[in-house]
């Protein structure tokens, strides 16, 4: 699953670039995430304890957050043995408060939404660690035909509709990731 969790996150920062966003859900004011690296974690994955990416266990994918976007960067093999880093950068906003939920993209190429339970918080009150999954709101239907303005269907539902969907991924625990802060900085 955490696998899936990347590759939604990794090919919806490839289409995105800094952007506003509309999430909102409502009073309660946004958690706001700690600056740095952060990691994704298989369940049983142990959280790294060293900046030095490449020194990381293969049950972790790091990733960055500066300010309200996030960077992610991947590695693959290149010819000869060298290492291609190709790196996706999005907008960030996380609203709501049970469950947060996180609106990744930006308005031109769509979003990606994730739910977030089980929130750390350092002594500050930014949000070092949670629970989470990446979840699409059911499609609108007019008859036959479904309509999909964006991947995940949440960009035309209400917000009690994008919060409904987030609560029902959230019953699947085998669709959860952790996610962690590990130090701050940037790639």
């Amino acid at each position: 699953m955490r696998r899936l969790f990347i590759v939604i996150l990794t090919l919806t920062l490839s289409a995105c670039a800094a952007g506003g966003t509309r999430l909102a859900l409502g009073p309660t004011p946004p958690p706001r995430p700690a600056e740095g690296l952060w990691a994704i974690l298989d369940p049983g994955c142990h959280k790294p304890d060293r900046i030095d990416v490449a020194a990381w266990p293969t049950c972790a994918s790091p990733f960055w957050i500066s300010g309200d976007s996030a960077v992610v960067v991947r590695t693959r093999p290149g010819p000869r043995g060298t290492a291609l880093d190709h790196s996706y950068r999005a907008a960030v906003l996380l609203a709501g408060d049970d469950p947060v939920i996180a609106e990744v993209g930006n308005g031109s190429d769509g979003h990606l939404y994730l739910a977030l339970i089980k929130l750390a918080r350092d002594d500050e009150g930014h949000v070092i660690g949670a629970t989470g999954a990446a979840f699409a709101c059911p499609g609108q239907t007019s008859g036959p035909i479904s309509l999909a303005l964006n991947a995940s269907g949440c960009e035309a539902a209400s917000p009690e509709g994008v919060r409904k969907a987030a609560e029902a991924t959230l019953r699947e625990p085998i669709a959860l990731s952790r996610v962690a802060w590990i130090a701050p900085g940037a790639p």
